[in-house]
């Protein structure tokens, strides 16, 4: 009996003893600093995460909707580009069609202007001149063998059955050439049809439209391609898919349906694209360029490296100061806890309110934390200033524009802006290199910076294209700067380049004038394509 109760109390000692040698470990190992310390270590963790992945997001947003302004621009401007290209053909035409109403019985004359059209330009692959009644009285070049044949083709038949000018529709030719068919009716003074000159322009073959519609400047796996309304594809780099028709692509449907814009969208293979399009009006056809999302985003590995190397410093920075804070804290604490080890001491209560400063010492935990909150917000500002900035020529990007626009217009503060453009700036890539390029935009982004005043703003909204926003500035007083502007670029001297020009579309906004931002933006840029089309080198008011 007496072996049975020693062997219990012995049990129950060794038990206790092993819960106290527990609890001893648990309150050695969880002290008050080291959890302070684990505390910080994943707030500091956490915002670094939540930093970087705001960024993250902020600059791949950012990228991607660049990207699908840049395309969208660029299918504007070869729409353009094309819709004069078609225009001067139908000049050409028209011009030759209204010399022939008296030679229409002269074959050698026929002959003649035939060979000219078709060998003058590229413009035309062949070129044929039918009487009213479709019979063919010349044509070139001359292996088409259609001279005293009957026409049959659908774009001669339109032609003959509505008399004007007009361009068909693409249609398959009996040698399986995809062709637009280009007309002009010839007239006597008396007004009776007596026939009518055309021009092919065959899809798979080299001729000016395919020139203008080849030259891309991207090699990352972006490419043009051209459709009708029937979603039939008119060019493509790949010419054996030229006259099918487009299949699996989700995003055709809208980009017919609104005519000019950009969107996210996965192309006939599967790849998601960023595209921007626009239509050309004379013939409703649609110009579609796209670029890979992937081939878009490949700058954001280096964007985010940088934001790491100047974010983690900082953090460590941050982890270090409160490590040491909770250090200063833990020992206040802890001679609390000595004290509450005395309590039979006569004088511990005066120790206890020597010591007492538990909401001054929680209050000093939050002045840390809020500290750190605040140097991780600061670092998120620069961050976030970087992400406005254009990082070539340290000019403003187009979020930061359109930023400063709003507060403009709601402040009601009346502006105008420089929509600014270097003349033949592809000359200068394909010439010198895009490092001599770049060197050009960052010294004219200088020059720009000297016409700045308080509130004022330069912009980088395209690869050569600028935009100078003058705070409460007339559309003359606004012109008179755009001159001097224009005059200090073309005198300049940029190293290698030598001179370079501009072209400079000016309009001006005021809430008087009743007419939206973005409308008064259009207009400079309107007015900066009619400065180019004038020649360049000049200022062209809106």
């Amino acid at each position: 009996m007496f072996y049975a109760k020693t062997y219990y109390k012995t049990a129950f000692i060794n038990q206790c003893n092993g819960s106290t040698v527990v609890t001893v470990l648990k309150s050695k190992f969880l002290k008050l600093n080291r959890l302070i310390l684990f505390l910080a270590l994943t707030a500091t963790t956490l915002t670094f995460i939540n930093s970087f992945y705001s960024n993250y997001e902020v600059q791949k947003e950012q990228l991607i909707l660049q990207t699908i302004e840049v395309n969208r621009a660029y299918a504007s401007k070869l729409s353009d580009t094309t819709e004069v290209f078609l225009k001067s053909s139908q000049q050409q035409l028209t011009y030759t069609a209204n010399s022939l109403f008296n030679k229409m019985n002269d074959g050698s004359h026929l002959k003649e202007e035939a060979n000219r059209l078709k060998f003058q330009t590229d413009s035309f692959n062949s070129v044929v001149i039918s009487d009213a009644n479709g019979l063919t009285q010349a044509a070139s070049p001359e292996t088409l063998d259609l001279v005293g044949r009957r026409l049959t083709s659908a774009g001669g038949l339109e032609a003959i059955e509505e008399k004007t000018l007009l361009i068909s529709s693409p249609y398959l030719s009996t040698l399986k050439n995809l062709i637009v068919f280009l007309s002009a009716p010839v007239f006597d003074f008396q007004g009776n049809y007596l026939g009518f000159l055309g021009g092919s322009i065959y899809l798979k073959s080299p001729n000016i439209l395919s020139e203008i519609l080849g030259e891309h400047y991207y090699k990352n796996g972006s490419y043009i391609y051209v459709i009708d309304q029937d979603k039939q594809i008119l060019y493509h780099p790949e010419k054996g898919r030229i006259g099918s028709l487009i299949e699996g692509n989700d995003g055709i449907d809208e980009i017919i349906a609104t005519k000019e814009g950009g969107l996210l969208l996965n192309n006939s293979r599967g790849i998601q694209m960023l595209a921007g399009y626009s239509t050309i009006p004379s013939t409703g056809w649609i110009i579609i360029t796209q670029s890979p999302v992937e081939s878009t985003l490949v700058p954001l590995t280096g964007i985010m490296e940088k934001v790491v190397l100047r974010t983690l410093p900082l953090a460590l920075a941050v982890f270090l100061f409160i490590w040491l804070f909770a250090r200063a804290i833990s020992k206040p604490l802890q001679q609390l806890a000595d004290k509450a080890r005395s309590l039979d001491s006569p004088t511990v209560n005066e120790d206890i309110e020597r010591i007492e400063s538990w909401y001054v010492e929680s209050l000093g935990i939050k002045k840390a934390m809020l500290s750190g909150v605040k140097l991780m917000q600061n670092q998120i500002g620069d961050l976030k200033r970087d992400a406005e900035t254009d990082p070539l020529t340290g000019a403003s990007n187009r979020r930061a524009f359109e930023f400063k626009l709003k507060q403009l217009a709601l402040l009601e503060v009346p502006f105008s802006v420089l929509a600014l453009d270097i003349d033949y700036f592809k000359r200068v890539n394909d010439n010198y290199g895009h490092s001599v390029g770049d060197d050009v935009l960052k010294q004219q982004t200088q020059i720009l910076n000297r016409f700045c005043r308080d509130g004022d703003m330069v912009a980088r909204t395209g690869g050569e294209e600028f935009v100078l926003l003058l705070k409460q500035t007339s559309l003359e007083d606004a012109f008179l700067v755009a001159e001097r502007l224009r005059i200090a670029i073309s005198e300049e001297t940029f190293d290698v380049v030598g001179n370079i020009t501009v072209s400079i579309g000016i309009a001006a906004w005021a809430i008087s004038d009743g007419i939206s931002i973005e409308k008064t933006l259009s207009l400079a840029d309107k007015a900066l394509y009619q400065a180019k089309e004038q020649g360049r080198n000049r200022c062209i008011i809106a």
